[in-house]
């Protein structure tokens, strides 16, 4: 099966560190969806539209789970994630081009109409159906943004 052919979401190739994370409240969980997160005062948070940083991606099956709970989160800067294309039409041209990402519904995709905060860097989708792109986290995005004395 060809790269391109792969249906699963989440991480499909590259380093895999990852560290546990104490999740925030109202965090629903999706299937076929993204699971990026960044930080809100210690607690893993989903990515949304206008969040600026990011801080890495869950490993979890759907559900929403208690505030506290930890999972396991990939801050892997060389992971490369698959994860739908909420809006905007991929084209071969945006590989190594940012994306922002956003929630349709309870899904997490990439807003590949947008470049705002800039948290996703494509590097490879589907050109034929438009239902998928291959992202790795924008290095500069990585983290908080801000320092441990704010």
């Amino acid at each position: 099966m060809a790269i391109g052919e792969q249906l699963k979401y989440g991480w499909i190739r590259g380093g895999k560190l990852a560290v546990p994370v104490p999740m925030a409240a109202a965090q629903a969980l999706a299937n076929a969806s993204g699971m990026f997160v960044y930080m809100n005062a210690g607690a893993a948070t989903l990515n949304a539209d206008a969040i600026g940083s990011i801080f890495g991606h869950l490993e979890a099956h759907a559900h929403t789970p208690t505030v506290g709970d930890m999972l396991n989160c990939i801050i892997d800067i060389t992971a490369v994630f698959r994860i739908p294309v909420n809006s905007g039409t991929y084209a071969v041209g945006m590989i190594g081009d940012q994306c922002d990402i956003s929630i349709s519904g309870t899904v997490q995709g990439v807003q590949l109409d947008a470049s705002v905060e800039n948290t996703l860097t494509v590097i490879a989708g589907d050109a034929d159906n438009n239902n998928w792109v291959d992202v790795m986290m924008t290095p500069t995005e990585w983290g908080t943004t801000i320092g441990v004395d704010a």
